[in-house]
């Protein structure tokens, strides 16, 4: 019997999705310096070993390891002549996991992020090359057969509208999950609010908005309410960080446990949100937690690894929040995600 399609299932009740792939990949050996959407074609079956301990964990939802695949991020590796291969190889590795595990419930959405750079007035990209980049890699994974695109940990905008339009162009009624990373003073680093990303991603037609990455299962519980407000209609998604990272002898360590992310489940759940997951530092063991969550009734306290700082109520000057958004692109690590 066919799986339903993912909006009418979601209907229905809340999804697991799973949690990171560039955690998996670190913890097995691989530095975070390399390029991580390239091992869907040099080790394919180190991918899919991932995949299937999520899907083990009882995840319904698979993102494809393409976070990074596009033009402007492969360039850095000299791959950008593969892109369409390695967007290709990445939908093809989650397909024969599910296949292989002969469940019929699981959903394969396809991870697109943020170019890596900036797009003018901020940078020098123009949109129509940052268009281009989007449509190669959205057509792509859309061709090759996923349920549904993820845009994920946007933090621009317009960046958002083009990836949205391009996804449109190439088919209509493909469903769009778009969610959005939020700094520590619940802003983006461009100091849009949750209210006014909210406004933004309703307005641009997407199917499912949502929150990702971030600090932590408390704060993104906290933005997700309020975006929950001003779009109360469109499902909404919640896949947070496993806390705030701290390097440990050479080691990225995220301070909440798998316990922590179960308590904060079925939270996710009551507020309405239709699709729940990790981010970065989460592990099968967080998605299992999830999955098998008791039927807590409220949240724990704030975990000390995601301790936010005074909320800003006002939004920086456009002086500000460029001058903060070529900071972030300067830190911006050239890894993939999670």
């Amino acid at each position: 019997m066919a799986k339903p399609a993912l909006l009418e299932r979601l209907k229905r009740g809340p999804l697991l999705a799973d949690g990171a792939m560039g955690t998996m990949l670190h913890q097995s050996g691989l530095r975070l310096g390399r390029c991580f959407d390239e091992l869907n074609l040099t080790d394919p079956h180190l991918v899919a070993s991932i995949h299937r301990q999520y899907l083990n964990a009882g995840a319904e939802i698979i993102e494809t390891n393409t976070f990074s695949a596009n033009d402007f991020k492969l360039q850095q590796f000299n791959l950008q002549r593969q892109t369409i291969e390695i967007n290709e190889a990445g939908v093809e590795i989650v397909r024969g996991v599910i296949e292989a595990s002969g469940r019929q419930d699981v959903y394969i959405a396809g991870s697109v992020g943020p170019l890596g750079t900036w797009i003018a007035p901020i940078g020098r990209v123009t949109e129509e090359r940052a268009y281009a980049a989007f449509r190669k890699q959205i057509a792509t994974l859309i061709y090759s057969g996923v349920d549904a695109l993820l845009l994920e940990t946007f933090s621009d905008l317009n960046e958002v509208s083009i990836a949205i339009r391009a996804a449109r162009d190439v088919r209509p009624a493909v469903p769009v999950i778009a969610n959005f990373s939020f700094t520590r003073d619940d802003c983006t680093v461009l100091g849009d609010s949750a209210t006014r990303v909210a406004q933004h991603l309703a307005s641009a037609g997407v199917n499912v908005l949502g929150v990702n990455c971030s600090i932590g299962p408390a704060q993104l519980l906290r933005i997700a309410g309020v975006m929950q407000q001003v779009a109360p209609d469109l499902p909404l998604a919640i896949l947070p960080n496993a806390g705030f990272p701290e390097q440990v002898r050479g080691r990225m360590v995220y301070p909440a446990s798998p316990d922590y992310f179960g308590e904060y489940a079925l939270a996710f759940a009551e507020l309405g949100a239709r699709i729940i997951g990790g981010c970065c530092g989460t592990t099968p063991a967080h998605i299992q937690a999830m999955r098998e969550a008791p039927g807590r009734r409220s949240p724990p306290a704030c975990h000390a690894g995601e301790r936010a700082a005074p909320r800003r109520t006002e939004r920086p000057n456009a002086l500000r929040a460029t001058d903060r958004a070529r900071m972030h692109v300067a830190r911006r690590p050239i890894r993939d995600h999670g």
